[in-house]
């Protein structure tokens, strides 16, 4: 299966996102507070729909959400079993861990849930929460209620308002209802479950997420894109053209300085739509004044976009280099593991002048506990590539890629999909990065820590750790 249905808040909660990063500045001071589940919330860049493999969303706080009851209605008992049924096949058909899935308890949990939602339509939702709990999820599965729903739906990556997950024989497929305010909603004739054979005439059939993307983003400048759509009861394709809006984002670096004695500084603060692009232009200015090496701070960086995780990484990494492996549906329950290599690409011109630089640049990576998901996945990339040395603290260790779909009572339901492991083959879930010994020196836990001297920073480089080194 590949992931259309993948990296979707995306790598999403902004405002979620806001508590962790207060949690961890009070970690930082006192040193005694720490989330008991997690990372901070990492934001999402405008969220790929169930399309985006990547974004980190960390474990409820207070456990998983649940819709208010609807209120009651004629068919209010079907509607109510559909509740059940739809979480239950999204579930099937999504989650990672096939072993889970084949238990006895989630599978003789379904009829169960769902007859007892039919007989109490307005305890529902609360039937479909203790339906999830058969499952025995991981952490970050879970149920979230409509306010919070609407919030990460408003991260639209495709802009179109669309999610596409993988239909049954392979093409795209309206995994949830149109988002509300979307271009799909307004338009009015795209329903859940329809299928998308074609964007912009290029068949979806075999494609991964990211090529789709790549399809729809070849559309933005015309801010436009034509899906060919076959629903319930057409023998052929309609072709449904969306104006295509993207919301905008706010800039990921945070902070840059220097260079002084050749040593350049940028803070990264997360991987959203612009994070390559700026950070290409950073770079390169820094360079421009005389930076030869280069530090990128990842401390509290709690991911966002896979995309731009591999669109970063390709700065620094020879095309075709392996960026990250993503494993899908592991266990006796699905088959075996599907893998899928993501790998470096050639940059776009406007970033080219500082990819093309010779000798490469030297780069010093700084991590810490707030490190996590797409973040880790740039680290473990450059690492594995021996293009960066890591210094600072243990990063959090999400290996794990979340998607996200709309539910029929305007919830959402957010689900584990895969795993992903380093170019090493290196799993990193609830273990992290660990930055080479003797780079934790005094500072790396201030907000504006001093840059290492040339000579340090090229001892530190001597003593990389990598796969290829």
């Amino acid at each position: 299966m590949r992931l259309f249905a993948c990296l979707a808040l995306a790598c999403a909660v902004k405002f979620i996102c806001m508590l962790g990063r207060i949690a961890l500045v009070l970690a930082a001071v006192a040193r005694a507070l720490r989330l008991r589940a997690g990372p901070p919330l990492a934001p999402v860049r405008r969220a790929l729909g169930a399309a985006a493999c990547a974004a980190a969303l960390a474990p409820p706080l207070t456990g998983p959400a649940v819709a208010a009851p609807p209120a009651a209605e004629p068919d209010a008992p079907a509607a109510a079993r559909r509740l059940v049924e739809e979480a239950y096949d999204l579930l099937d058909k999504y989650y990672y861990d096939g072993d889970a899935l084949a238990a006895p308890r989630w599978r003789g949990a379904r009829e169960r849930y769902a007859r007892a939602a039919q007989q109490k339509p307005r305890a529902a939702p609360a039937f479909r929460a203790e339906a999830l709990k058969a499952l025995d999820a991981d952490r970050y599965t879970r149920i979230v209620d409509e306010r919070t729903y609407a919030a990460i739906s408003r991260f639209d990556i495709l802009g179109v308002g669309l999610i596409l997950a993988p239909g049954p024989d392979g093409r795209a497929a309206v995994a949830s209802p149109p988002l509300p305010g979307g271009a799909a909603q307004r338009e009015g004739s795209i329903r859940q479950g329809d299928v998308v054979d074609t964007i912009d005439g290029v068949k979806t059939g075999g494609k991964s997420s990211f090529e789709l993307l790549e399809i729809v983003d070849r559309a933005a400048d015309a801010g436009r894109a034509t899906f060919g759509v076959v629903g319930a009861g057409d023998r052929t394709p309609r072709l449904v053209t969306l104006e295509r809006t993207v919301r905008s984002v706010g800039d990921p670096v945070r902070a840059a300085r220097g260079p002084a004695d050749g040593v350049g500084y940028v803070r990264l603060g997360e991987f959203n739509s612009r994070t390559a692009d700026r950070l290409a232009e950073v770079l390169r200015d820094l360079a421009a004044r005389g930076a030869a090496r280069f530090v990128v701070d990842l401390r509290g960086n709690g991911g966002g976009a896979f995309q731009e995780a591999v669109a970063a990484a390709s700065l620094f990494l020879d095309d075709g280099a392996p960026v990250v492996t993503v494993v899908e549906r592991s266990g006796g329950g699905g088959g075996a593991d599907r893998r899928e290599t993501f790998a470096a690409k050639a940059p776009p011109p406007a970033r080219r002048a500082f990819a093309a630089a010779a000798p490469p640049p030297r780069v010093q990576l700084w991590l810490d506990g707030g490190t996590a998901s797409a973040s880790e996945i740039f680290a473990g990339a450059l690492r594995d590539n021996c293009a960066a040395a890591l210094a600072g603290r243990p990063s959090f260790g999400k290996g794990k890629i979340q998607a996200v779909f709309g539910l029929a009572d305007d919830s959402g339901l957010i689900v584990t999909v895969a795993n992903y492991l380093t170019p090493a083959g290196t799993a990193i879930q609830g273990v992290g990065l660990t930055p080479e010994a003797g780079l934790r020196g005094p500072g790396l836990g201030l907000l504006e820590p001093p840059l290492p001297s040339a000579a340090q920073f090229d001892d530190a480089w001597d003593h990389r750790v990598c796969a290829t080194k």
